[in-house]
This record gives structure tokens, C-alpha cells and sequence, in this order.
């Protein structure tokens, strides 16, 4: 029978667990790779979790894997990627700017001269 879970690593230092052999092969592209054994996971410092109820992913301390599996979070694959590039807001860009743009005046007026002291 084919292996159907895969515990992976970005390179980074977090692990998700992934179902099946095309998510493996998609994330794979990504950075992410698969580890095997305990001793691969040794180097793990945070482990993507999903809770059962809400459905919502959150990254956790390895350490704690076991503490926050008793409150409804189990090992999952990590979210999407997403792309500074592609986001419908650079991330540069204030919500303010956004909403309200700035005008710019025209004044006609010259600018007052700077006034010097002289010795």
C-alpha cells in the first residue's frame, strides 16, 4: 500500500503534515520537501496546525503540538502561498491612501523669499 501522509519542511524550520502524493509534488515546487523519521524532524522548531471546528491553519512551537492537540488543533498542510505581487493592496500602500487620495493645489504665489542675517 502507497504512503498517503507526508510530513514535509519549507527549509525554515516548519513542518506541515500533507495528504497525498499530489500535494506532496505541489508543494515540492515551493520550497517544501519531505523528511522522514524522527531524526528529520528533530530540526523542526514549528509544526502548521488546523483546528477541527473552524477550520482555520495557525502555526505552532513543535513543543507544544501535543498541548494544543487536546484544545482541537491536529497537524495540517500549510495555507496557500500568496504573493506580494499579486495582492489587491501593496502591502507599501496605508488603507487611508487608498480610500481617500491626496490633491494636490496649484498655487500661483511665489514663494517668500528666505531671509538671511548678515554680519
Amino acid at each position: 500500500m502507497a504512503k498517503t501522509t507526508y510530513w514535509m519542511t519549507d527549509g525554515y524550520g516548519a513542518a506541515a503534515l500533507v495528504e497525498g502524493a499530489d500535494e506532496r509534488d505541489r508543494w515540492k515546487p515551493l520550497g517544501w520537501s519531505v523528511v522522514d523519521g524522527e531524526k528529520a524532524l528533530a530540526g523542526v522548531t514549528h509544526v502548521w496546525l488546523r483546528h477541527e471546528d473552524h477550520g482555520q491553519r495557525a502555526k505552532f512551537p513543535a513543543g507544544a503540538v501535543e498541548l494544543w492537540q487536546a484544545k482541537g488543533w491536529h497537524p495540517s498542510d500549510p495555507p496557500e502561498p500568496t504573493s506580494p505581487f499579486n495582492a489587491d493592496q501593496p502591502a507599501d500602500v496605508l488603507p487611508a491612501q487608498v480610500a481617500a487620495p491626496v490633491e494636490k493645489s496649484v498655487t500661483t504665489e511665489p514663494a517668500p523669499a528666505a531671509k538671511t542675517k548678515e554680519k
